[in-house]
């Protein structure tokens, strides 16, 4: 596997929105990227040898889908916490992948799945185990795997619409990674950008206001860590309900049935359409497909 893997199809899917095909890659989303460019940094610094160290890593799924398809190749294993409120169906497929669940008994007693890491990490220095924690949440090499290809793909396939000179960035932020990595490759490119962020109603993690939602892999309790927020020029909220009438509709029209956080970047990214001029285009991504989500 290499990242010539991971390309994927911009796609015209409306009037006015241009909408990056990531469900398309192995493991069905763009984490996949961010998989590849930390597993491939922490072999070439010699933090991980296969056939010795296992991945550990807390996740809500897609990274972790990643994690278990770019390992696999490797044969290096992967144990992952997955807290409990996720889809049920995401986990078993998480296994199915090849993944190992840790400490769900911990999870029952109401463990985070930060504390179970933590406690696999402490337990492993003991019994001379060799971890590799890949943690998403503090790794860099996330935001230059979406600044230096998912972003660049964009850059290079926005030639397909010569008429374009100014682009509506929209997206949501879990770890701010792609967000961000995606606007520095645009804002680089020679087109006039404003990059839009998406949250659930009720959240501002400008201000570290969250409420529980059911949107998975966006405004996650935490401010996004890699965030930039000197890129983003307009926050719109949605609610659930709008996200699943726009999944609906999407669905009827084009036969893709697109998850959560898409849905709720489609809805505000369907507002925008309806005032773009000629020479412009709202940019989004299409972050992995709704069947993850079903219970």
């Amino acid at each position: 596997m290499d990242r010539a893997d991971f390309r994927t199809p911009l796609r015209e899917v409306m009037p006015g929105v241009l909408m990056k095909f990531e469900c398309d890659n192995p493991g069905g989303s763009h984490k996949v990227r961010a998989a590849y460019r930390v597993i491939d940094k922490g072999i070439r610094d010699g933090h991980i040898v296969p056939g010795k160290t296992t991945i550990i890593e807390k996740t809500g799924g897609n990274f972790g889908f990643g994690l278990a398809v770019v390992c696999n190749k490797l044969q290096i294993p992967v144990e992952l916490a997955v807290g409990l409120g996720f889809s049920a169906i995401k986990r078993r497929y998480l296994e199915m992948f090849g993944a190992r669940l840790i400490g769900v008994e911990l999870l029952k007693q109401g463990a985070t799945p930060k504390e179970v890491v933590s406690r696999q990490l402490e337990q492993a220095s003991r019994n001379g185990r060799s971890y590799f924690y890949t943690d998403q949440f503090s790794n860099i090499a996330s935001i230059h795997a979406h600044e230096f290809e998912t972003g660049r793909e964009i850059v290079e396939q926005l030639h397909g619409w010569p008429t374009v000179k100014r682009l509506v960035f929209v997206a949501c932020a879990g770890t701010g990674a792609s967000f961000t990595g995606v606007a520095r490759a645009l804002m680089g490119s020679g087109y006039e950008v404003s990059c839009v962020l998406v949250e659930p109603e009720g959240c501002d993690a400008s201000k570290g206001v969250f409420v529980d939602h059911p949107f998975e892999g966006m405004s996650v309790g935490v401010s996004p860590p890699f965030l930039d927020w000197g890129q983003v020029q307009d926050r719109h909220a949605v609610t659930f309900d709008a996200a699943m009438e726009t999944r609906r509709w999407f669905c009827q029209r084009s036969g893709y049935f697109i998850g959560n956080t898409t849905a709720a970047c489609l809805t505000v990214a369907r507002r925008l359409a309806e005032r773009m001029s000629d020479d412009q285009k709202v940019v989004m991504l299409f972050y992995d497909h709704g069947l993850w989500y079903s219970h």
